[in-house]
């Protein structure tokens, strides 16, 4: 077991057999290599294994806790300066930009919604209606 992406690559790459195969636990940062797994024709033991297991560093975990967190335009703002030497902004092309340049946009962020409502009653009939719209605007380039 290690933490380790190269020393796990090369003890994986070394000790491989055909029928070699690797599992990867993305939700956990884990991969398994079972080294002699075998084939159908020839099943192996599936006893040797390496096993890859990460840490989360300080930036990913500050990642995972802002992910699908309902933020205050400022605290996201905030965040986005905080860790700005780990991020790389995209705007609304897809081009790169700076983080620190994502932030001073989501600072200024308009958020404007509109909302119309029509209702008409008959004897034998009624009808709504209702249309909402949401736009958000900034002066400068769209994260």
């Amino acid at each position: 077991s290690t933490a380790s992406i190269d020393d796990f690559t090369r003890y994986s790459k070394d000790l491989a057999d055909e029928g070699t195969r690797c599992f990867i636990d993305a939700d956990n940062m884990r991969a398994v290599s079972v080294l002699n797994l075998g084939t159908i024709d020839e099943p192996g033991h599936a006893d040797n294994t390496a096993t890859l297991k990460l840490k989360k560093t300080a930036p990913f975990s500050a990642l995972l806790s802002v992910n699908g967190e309902r933020n205050s335009q400022k605290s996201l703002a905030e965040w986005i300066e905080d860790w700005a030497d780990y991020l790389v902004g995209f705007d609304a092309n897809g081009d790169t930009i700076q983080a620190t340049k994502a932030a001073a946009a989501v600072r200024k962020i308009t958020i404007e919604a509109n909302q119309t409502a029509d209702f008409e009653d008959n004897d034998f009939s009624g009808k709504r209606s209702l249309m909402e719209s949401v736009e958000a605007k900034t002066k400068d380039i769209m994260p």
